[in-house]
């Protein structure tokens, strides 16, 4: 037998699990999944009218939906975010979230902008203040106006003062606006800046495309005039029927000429710190650039797992799996010696390969789960199955009268062919489970998958030519294999 071949290939093999063990003592760790960390879940469900039909592109307008959430997620840097549809349900899973109702406001905004003239301010108080709508209702009850529609609408809430002697409650300006001069479908992009002067205020820059930039020239140009003339001259921005920004024409701002360019800039969080103004700027800016949802999402669901519940249960798995690799590791080197020794270091490599394959393909967005560290726990089994397959091929060949490093060589022609078989009905498995599951059980089958293809590479260049090797030197003998005792006659 040319022992060659068997060197390189188990040198090459442990050269792997060598560049994988550094990688990992280097400081590589998977990325942790909701239930390992913590986290928010929750699942969106469209908001559709009930005497409106359902449009014939619905499930177009889900899927744009889910990428506009997933652009506003991935802005936000949340690590490993998981948005996918259920039926007609959006469900969004964000591991490692410090602040689940900063991202439930963000998620569900429908970012609906448009630019209006304002007519006129009413403050809290005032004899007419009791017009229009009330603002200390539900902002989803509050009525809306369609954008060639004018009327009154409130202002945001950090704008809120008390109605008059009410000190008990503080309620937001009111806005007589007129219709809807410009869209935010119109801003290109949209980005936080910082403000000149001395306050050097946070801001949130537009620029618009070509034709916005012309109606919003021809917008300030109006407003400019009405300025000097003594009225309001102000431009309410409006989010989702919310004046969040009401924008007085600079004094550079010329009658008759406007802000041209295509470029804009609004001021954000007035009376706020400057961490808070730096959060709603990024928050006014995200919404603007991710774009509008093109459905209105309502949370049917939304659970927040606590860190310390997610890493209960990181343990008691990691426990789990380490009692019964023991309990494993022991059974195979009582019972059969050499070639459990054998078995042990098989999934000793195993061990290594796949942790770092996991920290590996952390990098491009695979987060474990709990479900994948049980997949982990099964794929124990799958290993230790293939070691004793063949422990036990050998032990038949043994008895049939072949020597030691005959019966390895005959034995694994036929463990491998059964492991093959074995693994492919696995892989199969796994593959059907991953991609027509959701959820956890997704993660289950990728580490089901990933366990079948290490279990036959552990196997045929680690196991085999060890054990090829371990026989050619009488390590491995026939009561290594717990053969039959020969009998008188036997060859």
């Amino acid at each position: 037998m040319d022992k060659r071949p068997l060197v390189i290939s188990l040198a090459s093999l442990l050269l792997v699990v060598l560049v994988a063990g550094v990688y990992v003592g280097m400081g590589a760790r998977p990325h942790l999944g909701l239930d390992l960390q913590g986290g928010i879940s929750a699942i969106y469900t469209p908001d559709l009218d009930d005497d409106e039909p359902v449009p014939d592109d619905f499930e177009e307008i889900l899927d744009e939906t889910i990428e506009v959430i997933r652009t506003r997620v991935d802005s936000l840097g949340v690590a490993e975010p998981d948005i996918s549809r259920q039926g007609t349900d959006v469900l969004v899973q964000l591991p490692g979230v410090a602040d689940p109702d900063r991202l439930q406001e963000l998620i569900g905004t429908t970012a609906r902008m448009t630019f209006r003239p304002v007519e006129g301010v009413i403050l809290p108080g005032d004899e007419d203040y009791d017009e229009g709508p009330d603002c200390l209702a539900p902002v989803d009850e509050q009525p809306t106006l369609d954008d060639d529609e004018a009327g009154i609408l409130c202002g945001a809430p950090d704008d809120a003062g008390f109605a008059g002697d009410d000190e008990g409650t503080e309620e937001p300006p009111k806005y007589r606006v007129g219709p809807s001069r410009l869209a935010g479908e119109r801003i290109n992009d949209a980005f936080v800046q910082i403000g000149e002067g001395a306050g050097q205020a946070f801001q949130v820059g537009l620029d618009f495309d070509a034709e916005g930039g012309e109606v919003f020239a021809e917008l300030t140009a109006e407003l400019a005039c009405e300025r000097d003339q003594g009225l309001p001259g102000q431009l309410a921005i409006v989010l989702d029927g919310r004046v969040e920004q009401a924008t007085n024409m600079a004094p550079e701002v010329a009658c008759g000429v406007g802000i041209t360019g295509g470029s804009a800039s609004i001021t954000t969080g007035a009376g706020l710190s400057r961490q808070e103004q730096e959060r709603e700027a990024e928050d006014l800016a995200l919404i603007l650039r991710a774009g509008a949802l093109p459905i209105t999402l309502e949370a049917s669901t939304f659970q927040t797992v606590s860190p310390t519940l997610g890493q209960e249960s990181l343990e008691s798995g990691l426990l789990a799996g380490v009692i019964g690799l023991v309990l494993v590791g022991l059974w195979l080197v009582a019972f059969y010696r050499w070639l459990g020794v054998v078995a042990v270091l098989e999934i000793a490599v195993f061990g290594v390969l796949v942790f770092g394959l996991i920290s590996l393909l952390s990098e491009v967005g695979f987060a474990l789960t709990l479900a994948g560290v049980a997949g982990l726990i099964v794929a124990i089994g799958i290993t230790a199955d293939s070691a004793i397959i063949f422990s036990e091929r050998i032990r038949d060949e043994i008895n049939l009268g072949k020597t030691v490093r005959t019966a390895v060589v005959k034995a694994h022609h036929s463990a491998w062919r059964t492991n093959l078989a074995g693994n492919t009905v696995t892989m199969v498995a796994a593959a059907i489970l991953y991609f027509l599951a959701v959820g956890p059980v997704r993660g289950f089958a990728l580490m089901l998958g990933i366990a079948s293809v290490l279990d036959l590479v552990v196997m045929y260049f680690f196991a085999r030519p060890l054990v090829f090797l371990l026989a050619d030197k009488g390590i491995v003998t026939r009561r290594d294999a717990r053969a039959a005792p020969r009998t008188a006659g036997a060859s």
